[in-house]
C-alpha cells in the first residue's frame, strides 16, 4: 500500500511524496520502493536501517553508501553513527534529535523520497541495457555471425580428430 504524505507550510500545500511504504505494529515504517534495499526507519530508536532485498549483489553495498551519504548531506542523519547493521549485509544510522519546529519523521520520509526518485532512472537504463545485451545475444547482426557449414563440421566433431596419434599417458587409451 502506498503512503501518501503531503507537506503544508501554514495551511499552503509546499509538496506530495508517494512512498511504495508500510507501517509496522510497533510504528516502523518499511519503504521497499528501491530496487536493492528496503529502508526502515524506526522512529522509537530514531534509526534509519537499509535492508538488502533478496538478491545480493555487489552493487548493494555502492547503494547503501549513495543512500546513507545522501542523507548526510541533507542533514537527516548523523554521519558518524553509520555502522553496519546486526543483520548480514545491513547498515543503520541514527537521526538526530529536532531542533526547533518540524516532525523528523515526515523530513526523513521526504529525504528518503528525493533520494529514491534520483535513484530510479539509473536502474531503469540498466533494465534497458541487459535487455539490449540479451538481444544482441539472441539475434546478433549479420556482421557479427559466422556461417554453420553442416557439411565440414559433420565429419569431424569435438577437438581431436578421430585415430590421432596421442602422447603422453593418454596413448594407453585406445578409441
Amino acid at each position: 500500500m502506498a503512503i501518501k504524505i503531503t507537506i503544508t507550510d501554514g495551511g499552503v500545500e509546499v509538496e506530495k511524496i508517494l512512498l511504495n511504504a508500510r507501517k509496522t505494529i510497533d510504528g516502523n515504517i518499511i519503504i521497499s520502493d528501491h530496487p536493492d534495499m528496503n529502508i526502515l526507519l524506526i522512529p522509537s530508536k530514531n534509526k534509519i536501517v537499509s535492508l538488502p532485498k533478496a538478491e545480493l549483489d555487489d552493487e548493494l553495498y555502492d547503494s547503501q553508501k549513495r543512500l546513507f551519504d545522501y542523507l548526510f548531506k541533507k542533514g537527516v542523519i548523523n554521519y558518524d553513527t553509520v555502522q553496519a547493521g546486526n543483520l548480514f549485509m545491513t547498515k543503520e544510522a541514527t537521526i538526530p534529535e529536532v531542533v526547533g519546529e518540524g516532525d523528523k519523521i515526515q523530513y526523513c520520509l521526504y529525504a528518503i523520497s528525493n533520494f529514491i526518485d534520483q535513484e530510479l532512472p539509473f536502474y531503469e537504463n540498466m533494465k534497458e541495457f541487459e535487455k539490449e545485451m540479451e538481444n544482441q545475444l539472441l539475434e546478433p547482426e549479420i556482421d557479427e555471425y559466422t556461417e554453420f557449414d553442416p557439411g565440414r563440421h559433420s565429419m569431424s566433431k569435438g577437438t581431436l580428430p578421430p585415430r590421432m596419434v596421442k602422447y603422453g599417458i593418454s596413448s594407453i587409451y585406445r578409441l
